[in-house]
């Protein structure tokens, strides 16, 4: 199986759109990004392995607000499958360490499980839903973790999943392209757009959310514009907050800042001023 190294488009990607405060990314821990192989690609995205070496004595809390994506995260003690996670995701790291994720495409994860992925929002459960129930979780981690070529890791993890890849959902690839398409497209700012991508009625497109991607189509598409907000801020520390509220599709300021802060702990100018002193630091 090839393994690419990752593009310089995901990474801006990546940390201007999710990873609060991006400027630690490269100093503070790296990320790495690799396909799937054809076997996973009908349900997976791509491997991402994030590491990180710190001073004993140095804590780094890191913010990060997801995707609507699941994700098999291989580390060390704490191998988990991870639903989609509405709220942000906040880790401290410290010492050495490593995680190997899979990143799900949305609803890709459907297909592997036996319940519907609302029970996996905001949750974790046991990686044996994707793994061979016989594994051993402490040794699967040892000989991922402990592969120091990249490449090597991704096929190892190819290998396991490989054995346990479900039928073919054609709705998968339907939901994730339309996710794609309110992530890529900023004009997308309500319900009826998803309705008319997938063609599904009001009640029909909520329960294949709730089934299919654990979140709803209005936080979708919310948490899709504050992705956009967090990219516009990092690059862009002049236009006025009221008017990348109204290019987002909010009503107002006031309603841009109110969904700002519900998704990542702050009002938008308040994460700007952060934005400053990290430039400034």
């Amino acid at each position: 199986m090839s393994c690419r190294k990752p593009t310089s488009e995901f990474d801006t990607t990546l940390t201007q759109r999710a990873v609060l405060l991006p400027q630690h990314v490269g100093q503070r821990f790296r990320i790495n990004r690799y396909p799937v192989g054809e076997a996973l690609a009908p349900w997976a995205e791509f491997h991402w392995i994030v590491e990180w070496d710190l001073l004993d004595n140095d804590l780094h809390t890191q913010r990060v607000m997801p995707y609507p994506n699941a994700n098999l995260a291989f580390e060390a003690g704490q191998t988990a499958i991870h639903g989609p996670s509405r709220g942000l995701f906040t880790r401290q790291l410290r010492g050495r360490g490593r995680v190997h994720g899979v990143r799900f495409k949305c609803g890709g994860l459907r297909p592997w499980i036996d319940c519907s992925m609302s029970t996996l929002s905001d949750t974790q459960v046991s990686p044996l839903y994707c793994l061979p129930h016989s594994a051993d979780i402490t040794e699967v981690e040892e000989n991922i973790l402990n592969l120091k070529d990249h490449r090597d890791a991704v096929a190892y993890v190819e290998r396991l999943l490989s054995t346990q890849i479900p039928s073919i959902d054609p709705l998968v690839e339907r939901l994730d392209n339309a996710v794609q398409a309110v992530q890529r497209d900023s004009s997308i700012t309500r319900v009826p757009a998803l309705q008319e991508l997938l063609d599904l009625d009001e009640r029909a497109l909520q329960r294949c959310f709730s089934n299919y991607l654990g979140v709803t189509p209005k936080w979708l598409i919310q948490r899709a514009r504050i992705h956009d907000a967090l990219q516009s801020l990092a690059v862009d520390a002049e236009t006025p907050l009221a008017h990348l509220a109204l290019r987002l599709g909010f009503f107002d300021q006031a309603h841009f800042n109110r969904c700002f802060r519900q998704h990542t702990g702050q009002s938008p100018q308040q994460y700007r001023q952060a934005l400053h002193l990290m430039h400034g630091a």
